[in-house]
């Protein structure tokens, strides 16, 4: 059956949570780990093709089994000292007619309800952080030799690039390739917020010559 933490005040919309050990009392003995941050499979392929002088080079990363715990404004709204925003995965919250959101209802920081619902940990801001990424595509083009020869120039290619082009993941509002965690296992670690630079979308063009 869920049900508050033990002293705790709430209301309708709030988190529930479940008595773990069967003691009839939700307290910190009913905690236990979630999840698992560090990569369980990864993958990667690469791709090479050449036709009529266009070649095309891509490579494929990424991660088969990871969870990700988030954290801070990314599962509270408006979080206070951290620009006081809203995200727009945050707005499937509860409200009487909205009973089944995905979210519990917003609540004023400092109150109990917020305190149950966002300031501790739970299920519910845990993510599938598996991925697949585009991670390199380059398409270039060398200038046929009898061109390019009358010029002095024994080769020249012509090229454009791009990394991080496209990504496919449940976790869409969150670069699942990043994470606060790294190799840490240490105290208060382990949850991503926004504050993880996620990384760039990058567009290239260049010039190989060779005289």
């Amino acid at each position: 059956m869920g049900r508050s933490f033990s002293g705790s005040s709430v209301a309708p919309g709030d988190i529930r949570f479940v008595d773990r050990n069967g003691d009839g009392v939700i307290d910190d003995n009913d905690k236990f780990i979630l999840g698992n941050p560090f990569p369980r499979y990864t993958f990667g392929f690469t791709y090479t093709a050449n036709f009529k002088g266009f070649d095309i080079q891509i490579f494929v990363q990424g991660v088969g089994k990871r969870d990700a715990m988030l954290r801070g404004e990314l599962v509270e709204p408006f979080h206070f000292g951290y620009g006081g925003t809203m995200y727009r995965h945050q707005t499937d919250y509860w409200t009487p007619t909205n009973p089944n959101a995905k979210y519990p209802r917003l609540a004023e920081a400092g109150s109990p309800s917020n305190t149950n619902n966002y300031r501790t940990g739970s299920d519910i801001y845990l993510y599938d952080a598996a991925y697949a990424r585009l991670k390199n595509i380059q398409i270039g083009y060398t200038i046929p030799q009898l061109i390019t020869r009358k010029a002095g120039i024994q080769r020249a290619r012509v090229y454009l690039t791009g990394q991080n082009l496209i990504t496919l993941s449940k976790l869409s509002f969150f670069d699942p390739e990043i994470t606060e965690f790294d190799n840490n296992t240490g105290f208060n670690t382990g949850a991503n917020s926004a504050r993880a630079y996620p990384l760039p979308v990058f567009y290239g063009f260049g010039l190989d010559i060779t005289f």
